[in-house]
């Protein structure tokens, strides 16, 4: 065993040396739990030295935006500044909207803060802009939905 190991033992046994003489216990049951404490810092010890190889988990799938993170970007939104988590909320989703579309024409204030840097701060005006025009480029690549009443009627 490792000196860590032998160390983690007298630990054990110490404390549970006081919590014997703490809580009165008579020999029997004391010397039961040093047992104990003996026996679980050699147990440490020997789990330490075993090398087993760790499993190499997959990595985690890119978060799908939800309900809530829109909720999150609205009442982010809403405040009196944007702070920076509506920045780079509104900038992850303009990222996703160029790559999405990219057959649509785009502005170059949309494009330049797609694939610039984060910016530091923007204003509401800014921000309002930026959204209208993801706003458009989504709803206008879309080919308008049939409902019923655009069906003929036989």
């Amino acid at each position: 065993m490792k000196p860590s190991a032998w160390a983690v033992t007298g630990v054990l046994t110490f404390l549970a040396l006081v919590a014997a003489w703490f809580f009165g216990l008579d020999p029997a049951h004391a010397v039961v739990l040093v047992g104990a404490g003996i026996t679980a810092g050699i147990a440490n010890g020997v789990l330490e030295a075993v090398d087993v190889p760790r499993p190499v988990l997959s990595p985690l799938p890119p978060p799908i935006l939800g309900l809530a993170d829109l909720q999150a970007l609205e009442f982010s939104l809403s405040a009196r500044e944007p702070g920076s988590r509506t920045i780079l909320e509104v900038h992850t989703l303009a990222r996703s909207v160029i790559a999405l579309r990219e057959d649509t024409r785009r502005t170059t204030t949309l494009q330049a803060f797609a694939t610039g840097p984060v910016p530091v701060m923007l204003t509401h005006r800014e921000l309002r802009a930026l959204i209208d025009e993801m706003e458009r480029r989504v709803q206008h690549a879309d080919p308008p939905a049939l409902t019923r009443r655009a069906h003929a009627k036989p």
